[in-house]
C-alpha cells in the first residue's frame, strides 16, 4: 500500500574519484543505471515510492560527516559502495554496523583489491557496466534488500548475537515519558489501594489491626500515618520495641501538623520501655511543636518523675511537677494531671506551709474526682477519688472508692493496676511530711492494694 513519505536508499560512495581499480567512473551513470533501477524495483515490490540519495547530491551546509553519519544511523536501506577503498566510506560503514541491525548492502567494482580489513569476510556484491554483470548485480541487491526488510535479519557483524538495541533519541525520550507517566499512575493506584487498606485496618479489631497495617506498608512503606498507627497498635499489643521503631519512622517521615502527635506517642512508648531520657527528648519535641498538648505534658511529667525515683534527683521531681501543672492549665478538668501535680507538691514540701498547701490542694480535688466518677466508664478516677478522701480524713470512704475502682478493671489487669497506683502513694509516705491521720489512711490504702497482687 502506497504511503505519502518515500523510502530512502542511501548510497555511501566517494564523491569525486572511485579509485584506480574502477572501470566505471561516471557517478551519475552509476546512479542512473544501477541504483535508480534498484530503487524502482524495491518500490514496486513494496508498493511505495523509493528514492536514491547519494551523499554528493546533498545540498545541506555544514561538515559532510554530519550528514553522512545521520544517514548511516537513520536510513532504512543503506548501500556502502567500497569501490576505491575510500576511508570515509569505511568509517561511515563502521558507524552503520554499530547502530543498525539492517538493511546494509556492500557493493564494489573490485572486490579483490578494494574490499579490505575485516569487511572482506562479509558478502559483497560486485558490479560493473557490463550488461550481464549489471543486471545480475541489480537483482542480487534487490533480493538482499527485500530479504532484510521482510525477514528482519541482522546483517551487521557488529550486532549479530548482541542484545544491544539502538533507537532514536526522540523515541527513547517518548518511552521515558510514557514510563514516568505509568509509574505516576501506578503510584497513585497503590496509594489509593493503600488508603482503602488503611481504612479497613483501622476499622478492624485490635487483634487483626497489626497484620492489616503491615499489609498497608507492603503497598506503600513511606506513609507516616500508617507507621504511627502500627506503632500504637504494637504498643497496645505489648510490643514496645516494635512500637518505638515504627513511631520513630513516623517522626522522621512526617513534616506536617501530625508530627507533634507522633513525637508524643513515641515518647509515651519510650517511657513505658524505661528509655526515660529518650522519652524526655521526644515529649519535649512534642510540647515544643504543640504547646497546647496536655497529654504530652503529662507524659513528660511521668518521665521526669520516674527518673527522679531512680536517681533521687529533686530537680527531676520539680520538672515533673511543672510539666503536670502545664497539663492541668491546659485542661482545667484534667484530673490525672492535677492529681499528679498535687502528689508532687506533697513530696516537694519543705516546710509546714508548703505541706498544708499541698494537702489542701489534694482535698480541693475531691469534687472534680467525684464528678469524674459519674462517667459509667470511669476507672482510674475512682482511685484518685480514694486519695482525695484519704487527704480529707475519710478513710472508710477512701477504701470504698478504691475497691470500686479496682472492680472496674478486668481481673487480669488488677495486679498491674494496683502496682501502678501504689507507687505514688508510697512516694508521698516516704517524704515523711504528712499528718498522722492522712499517713494512716494512705497506709490502709496500700494494704488494700496488696490484696490484688
Amino acid at each position: 500500500m502506497a504511503t505519502d513519505e518515500p523510502m530512502t536508499i542511501f548510497v555511501a560512495m566517494p564523491g569525486t574519484t572511485l579509485g584506480a581499480n574502477a572501470k566505471w567512473t561516471d557517478i551519475e551513470e552509476i546512479k542512473r543505471d544501477l541504483y535508480q533501477p534498484i530503487a524502482d524495483a524495491v518500490g514496486a515490490k513494496l508498493g511505495t515510492k523509493v528514492v536514491v540519495q547519494i551523499e554528493k547530491d546533498r545540498e545541506a551546509a555544514g561538515p559532510i560527516h554530519h550528514t553522512m553519519f545521520k544517514e548511516a544511523i537513520e536510513a532504512p536501506i543503506y548501500i556502502a559502495d567500497l569501490t576505491g577503498a575510500n576511508p570515509n566510506v569505511y568509517l561511515e560503514l563502521g558507524v552503520r554496523w554499530a547502530v543498525r541491525d539492517n538493511v546494509t548492502v556492500l557493493v564494489s567494482q573490485d572486490v579483490e583489491h578494494d574490499v579490505r580489513f575485516n569487511v572482506a569476510a562479509n558478502r559483497v556484491v560486485q558490479y560493473s557496466n557490463l550488461y550481464g554483470q549489471l543486471n545480475a548485480a541489480r537483482q542480487t541487491i534487490v533480493n538482499m534488500i527485500m530479504h532484510g526488510l521482510t525477514a528482519k535479519n541482522t546483517d551487521s557483524p557488529v550486532r549479530q548475537g548482541s542484545d544491544l538495541v539502538t533507537r532514536p533519541k526522540a523515541e527513547v525520550d517518548a518511552l521515558h515519558g510514557e514510563i514516568a507517566a505509568l509509574k505516576t499512575e501506578i503510584t497513585q493506584l497503590m496509594h489509593a489501594r493503600g488508603d482503602d487498606l488503611f481504612k479497613e485496618a483501622m476499622a478492624a479489631p485490635h487483634d487483626e489491626r497489626v497484620r492489616k497495617l503491615r499489609r498497608v506498608l507492603e503497598v506503600n512503606d513511606t506513609r507516616a500515618d500508617v507507621h504511627a498507627a502500627l506503632g500504637r497498635a504494637l504498643r497496645d499489643a505489648g510490643d514496645l520495641s516494635g512500637a518505638a521503631h515504627h513511631l520513630g519512622l513516623a517522626t522522621r517521615m512526617e513534616s506536617g501538623d501530625a508530627l507533634a502527635d507522633y513525637w508524643r506517642e513515641l515518647g509515651i512508648t519510650q517511657s513505658r520501655k524505661e528509655d526515660l531520657q529518650d522519652a524526655v527528648h521526644s515529649l519535649g519535641q512534642a510540647v515544643k511543636l504543640n504547646p497546647k498538648d496536655g497529654e504530652a505534658y503529662s507524659g513528660l511529667g511521668g518521665a521526669h518523675r520516674r527518673i527522679a525515683r531512680s536517681t533521687g534527683d529533686r530537680t527531676e521531681l520539680r520538672k515533673a511537677r511543672d510539666a503536670y501543672r502545664e497539663a492541668s492549665e491546659i485542661g482545667q478538668d484534667d484530673l490525672y494531671a492535677r492529681a499528679n501535680a498535687a502528689r508532687l507538691d506533697v513530696q516537694l514540701a519543705e516546710n509546714d506551709d508548703e505541706r498544708d498547701a499541698a494537702v489542701n490542694t489534694f482535698r480541693d480535688l475531691n469534687p472534680l474526682a467525684g464528678w469524674k466518677t459519674k462517667n459509667p466508664k470511669a476507672d482510674w478516677a475512682w482511685l484518685d477519688l480514694a486519695e482525695t478522701f484519704a487527704f480529707s480524713g475519710h478513710t472508710a470512704d477512701a477504701l470504698d472508692a478504691l475497691r470500686e475502682g479496682m472492680r472496674r478493671f478486668q481481673p487480669e489487669h488488677r495486679a498491674t493496676t494496683a502496682q501502678t497506683a501504689m507507687q505514688p502513694v508510697h512516694d508521698m509516705l516516704t517524704a515523711g511530711t504528712l499528718p498522722a491521720e492522712i499517713a494512716d489512711a494512705l497506709r490502709r490504702m496500700l494494704d488494700e492494694y496488696q490484696t490484688y497482687l
